[in-house]
């Protein structure tokens, strides 16, 4: 998202954000596999706010045993230097999650001062805030768009280091996403949307129009899903058990 209200206010000004998906899988699922939320703000390189070319990132993601997983920066990238390896920060749910069961996650953060703010997951029987307003965000590589913008992120992802043959879930590494919202976060508290999906549109997802440096954004059509990378496994299904409407979006964290 680059123009247009609501957006440009906030890409004037960076300050509170919300990025929110509900997300399900199925029993065989197996344990290993992190899937997640994620907001980025996009400094570009003509007018940037923190650094040229900065790229903040509020990753956090979830096992279904219940661990989350929190990318969170560095004095170091802070300071512009990208990092060319993830710190983690680990927390646990205290439970795990059920499969065929559809579990609303949302992060929000702070993108004036580069700092998470908090992570919640509600579902049946489970409803959990993390405080994490004293972890930075990250900025995982230095993005050449020509100008500032938002961008937002589902994904499934899995270690070959992580992988444990002995887990009794050893299941097609899928997860199920619907009803993705994010936007900016007024000082009432109240939510304004700049961006919704469901995942029930047309369209094939497929590879970013990316262009020599700098990155012109004007190719990239606004509220549309893109692969992050070229290798992604990363597609829409209609399904009968969709959240709404009658079409959901796959991630496939397969490694081979």
């Amino acid at each position: 998202m680059y123009e247009g209200e609501p957006i440009f206010q906030f890409l004037t000004q960076p300050g509170l954000s919300f990025v929110q998906a509900y997300v399900r899988f199925d029993s065989d699922l197996p344990d290993d596999v992190i899937f997640g939320i994620d907001q980025e703000f996009l400094d570009g390189v003509v007018n940037p706010f923190h650094l040229k070319g900065g790229d903040w990132m509020s990753f956090v993601g979830v096992q279904r045993n219940g661990a989350v997983w929190v990318a969170r920066g560095t004095d170091a990238t802070m300071k512009g230097e990208p990092g060319k390896e993830r710190t983690w920060q680990i927390f646990d749910l205290g439970q795990s999650l059920m499969p065929n069961t559809w579990y609303r996650l949302r992060t929000e953060a702070d993108f004036a001062t580069r700092h998470f703010r908090r992570f919640t997951v509600e579902g049946p029987g489970l409803a959990r805030n993390l405080d994490l307003s004293e972890l930075k965000l990250d900025y995982p590589n230095y993005m050449p768009f020509s100008d500032r913008a938002m961008s937002f992120y589902v994904c499934a992802i899995r270690g070959r280091s992580l992988i444990n043959p002995d887990s009794p879930f050893q299941g097609k590494p899928v997860v199920y996403f619907d009803d993705v919202a994010g936007g900016a976060i007024a000082a009432n508290g109240r939510d304004t949307v700049a961006f919704e999906n469901g995942f029930e549109d047309s369209y094939k997802i497929g590879k970013q129009p990316v262009t020599s440096p700098p990155i012109d954004l004007t190719r990239y059509v606004q509220g549309r899903w893109y692969w992050e990378r070229d290798e992604a496994l990363f597609n829409r299904e209609q399904t009968p058990f969709a959240r709404s409407g009658q079409a959901v979006g796959v991630a496939d964290a397969s490694i081979d």
